[in-house]
C-alpha cells in the first residue's frame, strides 16, 4: 500500500483535503512562496503540539509504512 493510500484511509477527508490543497498550492507557478512559507510557519507555531498537530492514526500509519520499507 502506498503512503498516499495510507493517508487517505487514516485521515479524515477534511484533513486529506487540507494536505491536497497545500500540495496543489505549492505547485502554482504564480505562488508567492515566501507568503506560503510564512503561512505554514504561522500555522505550525499556532497548532504545534495540539490535537490539530498530533494524529495518532497518521503516526501509526507512518510507522507501519517505515517498518515495511526496511
Amino acid at each position: 500500500m502506498e503512503l498516499q493510500e495510507l493517508v487517505e484511509k487514516r485521515l479524515p477527508h477534511d484533513r486529506v483535503a487540507e494536505a491536497d490543497a497545500i500540495d496543489s498550492l505549492s505547485q502554482e507557478p504564480s505562488l508567492d512562496r515566501t507568503a506560503l512559507q510564512q503561512a505554514l510557519s504561522d500555522y505550525a507555531n499556532q497548532y504545534g503540539g495540539t490535537d490539530a498537530d498530533l494524529d495518532p492514526d497518521l503516526e501509526a500509519a507512518a510507522i507501519e509504512q517505515l517498518l515495511k520499507s526496511d
